[in-house]
Parts: C-alpha cells; sequence; structure tokens
C-alpha cells in the first residue's frame, strides 16, 4: 500500500501552467525507427512522420529501460469494447504510474486567473494513423459537432459542464492551439477531462460528412458512410455513433493517435472474429530516450476465448503473454513450466465488485422504490449472509467476507465502516424486514404489506460469473425468507435496461461503486454522473431525495470550492454519508488486482492501482514494453 495512499490522497490543485520537457530540442535530431516499418519502405523518414523535435513526446519514466524492436505481444479477449481500448488509448492528458497527470497528446496548456479559460496547446506537426495532420481543428470540430449534437450517443461530459451545467465554448485558435471557456470557474477541468472524456478529438477528415449526415437525419446516407470507413453494416445512427466515435479502435479503416490500430488485412480485423491483431502506428509520435520511435513491439495479437479456463490455459503454455488473474491462480501460474512474473496493483474498488448487490433506489415500482430506500430492509439482506462461509465458497478459501467499502489506507476508510453490517443473524434481519414493511406469506416468503409478492428480481451480464455467485447467495436469502430470481444477458440489452431503469437489483454491477476519488470520478458514487450505476437508476437531482440530494449537493459544492483542503473535506463529508446509509451491500473483501505477465515482456511496471480512472492497465503503457531475455 506504499503508494496507493500517496495516489488516493491527492487533491484537485488548479496549476497555472502545465507543460512538457522537451529532451529533443534541436531540430537536426535524428529519430529511428523500427525495422519492420523500414522493410515495407512505403512510409518514408521517420523524421519527416514524428512531430517536430522539440514536440516529439519522450517516455522517460524512471522505471523505464532502453528497449529493442520486433516481435508480438499476445493477447486473449473476450471480444471488443475495452479490452484492447484501455492499454492503447492515447488522451490528451494521462495519469503516470504514480498517479499524477501530464501532458500527452497536448504538450501543454495555461489557465486563466478565474479559471473560466484554458488554453490547450498541441504538439506541431502530429499525425494520424494514415499520415493526415493532426491539428486543433480535430479537437475543436470533435466537441462542437460531435459532442453538442451527441453523434457518439454520448453527448456533452461532465468534464465539459460548469458548475451551472451549462456547457462550455471550444473554439480554435491556431492549428496547434485552442480554448475550453466556462461562464464561470472550472477548477478542476484538466483533471475531469483526464477521467471523463479521454481523447477529445476525432479524425475530421473521415467523419466530417457522416457525422452532417446523422445531424441533418439523413440516416440511410449516414449508415451508408458508416460501412464504406470501416466495412461495417449498422442497425442505426445510434448505435453506428457509439461504437466508431467512442469504441473507434475496434473497427478497421479508423485512423487515430495510438501506438497500435487495428488490422485491414481480412482475416485479422474483426474483434468479433476468433484471431484479430492491432498493428504497429508508422506515425506514433513518441520516443524512448535514445530517439528511438515506439512502440517496440509490432503487433498485438488477439485470440478470443470463452471462459477464464481457457485464458489460464493459454497463458500456462506461453500462448499467451498476459493476463489479470484470480488470487487462487497464483499458485498453478509460478508452479507451471512457462516463466512468468506475478505484479501485484492496489485495488480502488469498495469490496469484490463481483460480490456487490446494488439495489436501484430509483426503481420505476413504487412499492421496490419504497423498500430499496428504507435502510432497514438493506441491512436485513447484509446480515442475512454468513460472509464468512460465502467468501469461502465463492473464492475457494482464498477470499474473506467484507463489505462494500473504501480499502485500508484510501480516503473514507475506516474499520466502523468495513464491518458495518458484516455479522451473520438470520433471525434478526427477518425482524428488519418486517420492520421495513414486509410480511412473511403463507409460503414463507415476505409479501408486501398490502399482500402483494415480494420477488428480488436480480440480473447480471451473462458470462462474468455471477450466475455461479447467485447460486452460492441465493440460499442465503430464501433462508431468511426472501424470494429471488436471476437473469443474465448480452452487456448491450443490460446497457439497455439500465439506462430504460428497467433494473431492479444487480449482481456483479456493470460500474461497481467506488473508485480512487469520489471527486475526480462520482460516476459510481453520485447520482445523476452516469447512465450504468445499478444502485441509483436514473435517479438525479430531480428524483433524489433526503441524503441522496444531500450527495449531489455537496458535489455541487466541490464544484464551486478552490481551496484543495476545503475540498477534500467536502469529499470526507460526502463518503460519510455513503458510511451512513450504505446504499450499496458487498459480501466479500477486495483484493489486490494481480497480472500475470510472461517473463519476456519487459518494462511492465511492478507498482500500480487498477481503477477506472487511471484507464485500469492503461498506465501501464503498453507502447513501452518490449521482448527481452
Amino acid at each position: 500500500m506504499r503508494n496507493i495512499r500517496k495516489w488516493l490522497s491527492l487533491t484537485l490543485i488548479l496549476a497555472l501552467c502545465v507543460s512538457a520537457v522537451p529532451a529533443f530540442a534541436e531540430q537536426s535530431v535524428t529519430f529511428t525507427e523500427a525495422p519492420y516499418l523500414t522493410s515495407l519502405g512505403i512510409y518514408g523518414d521517420v523524421n519527416d512522420r514524428l512531430p517536430k523535435a522539440e514536440d516529439v513526446m519522450v517516455e522517460d519514466a524512471a522505471y523505464l529501460t532502453i528497449g529493442q524492436y520486433g516481435g508480438e505481444l499476445k493477447r486473449s479477449a473476450g471480444g471488443g469494447n475495452w479490452d484492447a481500448g484501455k492499454p492503447i488509448e492515447e488522451g490528451l492528458f494521462r495519469f503516470t504510474v504514480t498517479g499524477e497527470i501530464e501532458p500527452n497528446v497536448a504538450k501543454g496548456y495555461e489557465v486563466s486567473e478565474d479559471a473560466t479559460v484554458y488554453t490547450i496547446h498541441l504538439r506541431e506537426g502530429m499525425k494520424w494513423s494514415d499520415g493526415e495532420p493532426f491539428t486543433a481543428e480535430d479537437c475543436v470540430w470533435f466537441y462542437n459537432t460531435i459532442c453538442l449534437n451527441s453523434v457518439d450517443g454520448k453527448g456533452i461530459r461532465n468534464c465539459h459542464k460548469d458548475a451551472n451545467g451549462d456547457p462550455a465554448v471550444v473554439e480554435k485558435v491556431d492549428d496547434t492551439t485552442f480554448t475550453v471557456t466556462f461562464n464561470v470557474p472550472k477548477y478542476d477541468f484538466i483533471e475531469a477531462l483526464t477521467v471523463d472524456l479521454k481523447w477529445h478529438y476525432a479524425p475530421k477528415h473521415i467523419f466530417e460528412e457522416l457525422a452532417q449526415a446523422v445531424i441533418e437525419g439523413r440516416e440511410a446516407d449516414a449508415l451508408a458512410l458508416g460501412k464504406a470507413i470501416c466495412g461495417t453494416e449498422f442497425s442505426d445512427v445510434a448505435k453506428m455513433g457509439k461504437e466508431m466515435l467512442y469504441y473507434f479502435w475496434n473497427y478497421p479503416g479508423i485512423p487515430t493517435l495510438n501506438p497500435y490500430v487495428l488490422s485491414t488485412e481480412e482475416g485479422k480485423n474483426s474483434i468479433k472474429g476468433e484471431y484479430y491483431e492491432f498493428v504497429r502506428n508508422p506515425y506514433y509520435w513518441k520516443v524512448d530516450t535514445a530517439g528511438q520511435q515506439l512502440p517496440y513491439m509490432d503487433k498485438i495479437i488477439y485470440t478470443t476465448v470463452s471462459n477464464v479456463d481457457q485464458q489460464l490455459m493459454l497463458l500456462l503454455d506461453g500462448t499467451v503473454d498476459l493476463q489479470t488473474v484470480a488470487m487462487e491462480s497464483i499458485p498453478t501460474i509460478l508452479e507451471s513450466q512457462t516463466a512468468i512474473n506475478i505484479y501485484e496493483w492496489s485495488g480502488s474498488d469498495w469490496g469484490n465488485v463481483p460480490t456487490q448487490l446494488h439495489l436501484n433506489l430509483n426503481a420505476d415500482d413504487a412499492h421496490l422504490r419504497e423498500l430499496f430506500n428504507n435502510a432497514d430492509f438493506r441491512q436485513g439482506l447484509s446480515i442475512c449472509v454468513d460472509r464468512e462461509e460465502f467468501a469461502s465458497l465463492y473464492s475457494d478459501g482464498w477470499l474473506k467476507g467484507g463489505q462494500a467499502a473504501p480499502q485500508p489506507g484510501t480516503m473514507g476508510y475506516s474499520e466502523a465502516w468495513a464491518t458495518k453490517w458484516t455479522e451473520y443473524d438470520v433471525e434478526k434481519a427477518k425482524g428488519l424486514f418486517e420492520s421495513a414493511g414486509l410480511a412473511m406469506g403463507s409460503d414463507g416468503f415476505y409479501d408486501f404489506a398490502d399482500g402483494t409478492d415480494f420477488v428480488l428480481n436480480i440480473v447480471s451480464v451473462a458470462d462474468n460469473g455471477a450466475a455461479d455467485t447467485y447460486k452460492i447467495l441465493e440460499p442465503y436469502f430464501r433462508a431468511a425468507g426472501i424470494k429471488c430470481t436471476f437473469k443474465d444477458s448480452d452487456r448491450s440489452n443490460i446497457d439497455n435496461d439500465l439506462m430504460a431503469n428497467a433494473v431492479e437489483a444487480m449482481l456483479y454491477p456493470v460500474t461497481g461503486i467506488g473508485d480512487v476519488s469520489i471527486i475526480l470520478k462520482p460516476n459510481s458514487m453520485v447520482p445523476g454522473y452516469a447512465t450504468n450505476v445499478a444502485w441509483y437508476g436514473t435517479m438525479d437531482e430531480t428524483t433524489a431525495t433526503g441524503d441522496l440530494l444531500k450527495l449531489i449537493e455537496l458535489k455541487k459544492q466541490v464544484d464551486v470550492t478552490s481551496d484543495p483542503d476545503a475540498r477534500n473535506e467536502i469529499a470526507l463529508q460526502m463518503l460519510k454519508l455513503h458510511e451512513e446509509n450504505m446504499w450499496t451491500l458487498g459480501y466479500v473483501e477486495a483484493s489486490p488486482t494481480y497480472h500475470a505477465v510472461n517473463a519476456r515482456i519487459k518494462n511492465f511496471p511492478e507498482d500500480g492501482v487498477w481503477s477506472d480512472i487511471y484507464r485500469d492497465m492503461g498506465i501501464a503503457h503498453a507502447q513501452c514494453w518490449y521482448i527481452g531475455e
């Protein structure tokens, strides 16, 4: 926990100016490239493909060593979405492995004294992966055309809204400069941008015609243009926009700024296939301290697998180089014939997310809404489970029982919270159910007071293991008089149900509660900041009451507070509301995240924090990994 204490207590400090320190200030410097690119002979001089020398980004973190070119990173995946995206995404700014924000695609920024105008500076001479110039126009157009018109299905992100909810104004200054202006101070824009939007750009030269067709309502034209760009037929423009402009790395033919882009070669270009490849971007804009253009490896190749056991087998026989693994798999991995290193990263979740139970506090059904908002009912569901027995069955004895609460060393942690409502007492649980308004029916299960049946309908995403977890959990609920059902379905269906407020309860939520900062990423902890959080459903400030409304009001107070210490004090008040109310339940303690990495892979960081804020594997900077003895 040495580093996590530092990272999780970071305050949002208003920096007046941040810029990268160039390592190559002379235009006469000569950069080198991978032999693979030289052998192709089609891209010209590497010095012409990089930004001008003083604007090239140099990867110079202290833990890195100079690497060597060549080879492939072999991975397994379930196919698509963030599996391939997070390790290679490139935002305007990024988190380092020590949890600090630094310039990335942007080379720096300035902020006005009143924190209303941010001036973003880009790197001169950067190019998209197809060789076309990347300029401020791509950033400004993305916001004004894609975001303001919700062409990507996401619309205006919270980072671009001021404390009153008004959107920012984004304007181009010149080819390497643009401004973001707010009506009132936005003290945490850079931090929020790094978490919330990530890239803030799209290739205008590819999407301009398509976006205009969408905005004008010419759906057929837009769908035809989408197919022409990436070869995929989409059912509607909403799905197309989200896939091509949000999950863009998953489609061939879309230029990116990432170190690797999806192959356009038939048989290797579909993330829904059994095998696909991400190949090096010849116009990638980063180098190592020796002037070698990154990335080191030529490809990242993916073999699609159907279950965890298959992933482990491929790791053990050397077919796969990298896998995030469960604690109980480590002894088997260490005994394998393949040399594999285990890296332990600290976690940020409030307890074990696969055993988190989320009740929709904004359920459409009035009976359920009243019941779920009753603390006695939530406490009953918590204490009717023998956590130690449950945890032993769930993890084969590797984990202990726990609660949905911050981990030791993180902001808001307290032993009282970590152990709240964890005693096992079925009779007390029944008393709590009855005080919450339930009445025992003739069938031995609780009904609502008016005699109507009460059923706890639990859902989850298929193939994530929740079905097996439910089989362990359900007997405890049944023994306490709670009748349950369980259904799992495709992630896209779950997403649609969450947005439609059709989820009543969820095991292993899409977005688990907790992260490294309730300020930086309130999505899973404050109603109204995300659409895929099951515990508050579609609740926002118009439907929240009591402490839930107070939670939202405190977040708004944070947004208009400039003093870092005062912001932290407000954050602690927000966390205290969670402790007092226990809106989400957990049954198993959180464990560190373990990465099993083939020993041939070098420059993988030993320390890290596994967090969506830090982009999970994204802070490991895969462009710096290389194959060595």
